[in-house]
């Protein structure tokens, strides 16, 4: 059977705590020191890891409003573009109306310029027509200046007549 004896308990219990204080002495504190170290290198790596991914964020966030701020100016741009091209189309179509208006005003002048030559052409023609056929008629020579007077008043009357 198994006995214990007290004696080898003793001296079993004076070894384990002589090597617990020579394992605390040479082992523990190195161990306990490696882990603390270890423990401190970990906390240092995870508020480097914060610190850059705050950075980060924060460089995200700075990118983003750059980029909104990019994108709005682009809008402004665009409309401002839109506008001018707008009131370049309002002043181009201006301009073709009024040069279309001068064109009109100039044709009707020249038509009317024209008319008024081919009336005064056609009195001339009629005047010495009428002076011709007279003088033949009448077989005499008939003051022609005289006689256009009375020939251009004749057809003024006719010409008021018919307006």
């Amino acid at each position: 059977m198994l006995q214990l004896d007290p004696g080898m308990m003793i001296w079993t219990w004076v070894t384990f705590l002589v090597l617990l204080l020579v394992l605390r002495k040479v082992a523990w504190k190195p161990l306990l020191k490696a882990v603390e170290e270890r423990e401190q290198q970990i906390s240092e790596s995870l508020r480097r890891a914060v610190e850059a991914r705050e950075e980060a964020e924060k460089l995200l966030f700075e990118q983003q409003e750059k980029l909104a701020a990019a994108q709005e100016e682009v809008q402004q741009m665009i409309k401002e573009s839109k506008a001018m091209a707008e009131k370049m189309r309002q002043d181009i179509l201006e301009k073709a109306h009024q040069d279309a208006e001068k064109l009109v005003e100039r044709a009707k002048a020249d038509i009317e310029r024209q008319r008024m030559q081919m009336i005064n052409a056609l009195r001339q023609e009629v005047a010495n027509l009428v002076v011709d056929t007279t003088s033949k008629l009448v077989g005499v020579v008939v003051d022609e200046k005289k006689h256009r007077q009375i020939i251009d008043e004749a057809i003024a009357q006719f010409g008021q007549q018919q307006n």
